[in-house]
């Protein structure tokens, strides 16, 4: 065999060692490509990207092989990024390894010369990536009550009769919902991925690049709010009809092209204002010194041993997920200290969905206060598939309850003392105190980022990452103070109880 089919041969080693590795990554990329609307445009990124390196071919033949072992030690970091995102259920930590990988790999065979030529392509793939869940919503609800804001003061310049409650536009025919996809962050992720392209091939100076992008930003909020602005005005003309179907849908994609039309506008004042005088120096390149071949061979060879064996050490790792042994959540009791409970209507189809549990209790609790708690309780046998506990700060706004204070409080038990989130939420005249946990491996946990870290070490050290939520809810009727003494009563008495529905 020659030299060069050898050198062709490893290569689609050490390819099939790297997909075969990460297939499970990749198909679960491939598969929210598909899925998810805010993320259509990851079908593009590879092949954009792809088209930067080869835009670089010259650069890279030129370029000194000077490879680094700092490379390999990237690699091994990358791969035990992977185990944990993998057993963690944090699907976020195996893609960035992917990428931690290609650039280990870069260095270790290449050189940082190569790693400097490539950084830009590499760091464009970061684009395609999902924001990790417990992000997104951080991110989402907040874009979600501007723009909401944004379409009330709009409407009401218009004289549109308009009242918002939360992330809800109240109207005289109809009540329109900013939901995620109206949030503008589904805009502003797929323009901020054309804005980049755009950026890149229209100008040459890093500043005008760099001020580009980020005009992304402000550009799709307002946008958006144009968005809900023509909605509302379609429905007070039209009827509730005009805000449904075909009408949502297109104009979300002229209120993209807008926005688009709008940053390269933007450009062209950026360009009169400051134009690009200077033409494009050629850099010396740097002459490759060092083109032997056997080093990059053997390297290749190690890197490729090492995501074989990488591959099959996940595969043993990742056996099937153990199952605690427990009791239904239907067989919690509904004598609850001196708390009788009554189920309440069972949540539909596409909210069990949107939650992703397992399993889930949802009842009403009273005792002689003229005031009942309801408590809401969702169990995940497992979150490896990206399923995790939703938080409620986000849920519940998304109901048209405005937060108003958020803050934590301990909670005296005869075994010790808990800390849990009490959280006061508003929608009109109406006020409700909530407190709520979360529950992992018997612990009980305030801090949604906490209980991520737990989890994942309880998915590599105990390969399980079952949790759930515990929500109660009081309305506030004469005091925040009175309600919250009521609620915390209720939770002392159940904490107990749920040993035998939640496991240890």
């Amino acid at each position: 065999m020659t030299k060069r089919l050898k050198g062709f041969a490893l290569l689609a080693l050490f390819f099939a060692a790297f997909a075969f590795l990460y297939r499970e990554v990749l198909w679960r990329l491939w598969d929210q490509w598909a899925t998810d609307d805010n993320y259509t445009h990851g079908f593009f990124v590879i092949p954009v990207a792809l088209f930067f390196v080869w835009e670089r071919r010259h650069r890279l033949r030129a370029a000194a092989r000077q490879p680094n072992i700092l490379g390999f030690f990237i690699v091994l970091g990358s791969l035990v990024l992977l185990l944990m995102g993998l057993l963690g259920a944090e699907l976020f930590l195996t893609r960035i390894s992917l990428l931690g990988t290609i650039i280990g790999t870069v260095l270790y065979v290449y050189g940082p010369q190569h790693l400097r030529i490539l950084l830009f392509p590499i760091a464009f793939l970061l684009l395609m990536i999902p924001i990790p869940r417990i992000v997104f919503d951080e991110i989402a609800f907040p874009l979600q009550l501007l723009a909401a804001r944004l379409g009330e003061t709009a409407l009401l310049a218009f004289d549109v009769p308009v009242l918002r409650e939360g992330n809800l536009i109240v109207l005289p025919h109809t009540t329109l919902e900013v939901v995620e996809a109206c949030s503008g962050i589904r805009s502003l992720i797929s323009l901020l991925t054309g804005v980049t392209i755009f950026a890149y091939f229209s100008d040459s100076r890093p500043s005008v690049r760099t001020a580009i992008v980020l005009s992304t930003f402000p550009i799709a909020v307002f946008a958006n709010g144009l968005r809900l602005l023509g909605t509302g005005l379609a429905v007070q003309a039209y009827g509730p009809q005009a805000a449904e179907a075909f009408f949502h849908e297109f104009s979300g994609w002229i209120i993209f092209i807008v926005a688009f039309l709008m940053i390269y506008l933007l450009k062209r004042l950026i360009v009169w204002i400051a134009p690009n005088q200077r033409e494009p120096v050629a850099r010396a390149v740097p002459v490759n010194l060092n083109r032997g071949k056997r080093p990059i061979f053997a390297r290749t060879v190690v890197l490729t041993l090492s995501l074989a064996i990488g591959a099959v050490y996940l595969g043993y790792v990742s056996k099937t997920e153990a199952v605690p042994i427990r009791e239904s959540l239907s067989r919690l009791p509904l004598q609850v200290g001196n708390w009788q409970g009554q189920p309440m209507l069972p949540l539909s189809d596409k909210i069990i969905a949107a939650l992703g549990v397992s399993e889930y209790v949802n009842r009403i609790y009273s005792n002689s206060a003229p005031v009942p708690v309801e408590l809401y309780i969702g169990y995940h046998r497992s979150q490896r598939t990206g399923e995790t506990i939703h938080s409620p700060k986000n849920c519940l706004p998304g109901a048209g309850w405005a937060p108003i204070k958020s803050s934590r409080i301990n909670i005296p038990f005869r075994e010790g003392t808990i800390e849990v989130n009490r959280y006061v939420i508003q929608k009109g005249m109406d006020k409700a105190l909530v407190l709520y946990w979360y529950y992992g491996a018997g612990r009980i946990i305030a801090s949604e980022y906490k209980a991520k870290i737990y989890l994942v070490l309880d998915s590599i050290r105990k390969n399980r990452s079952d949790g759930a939520l515990v929500r109660i809810i009081i309305p506030v009727i004469n005091s925040e103070d009175e309600a919250e003494r009521e609620a915390t009563d209720f939770a002392r008495s159940l904490v107990p109880l749920l040993r035998r529905n939640l496991p240890a």
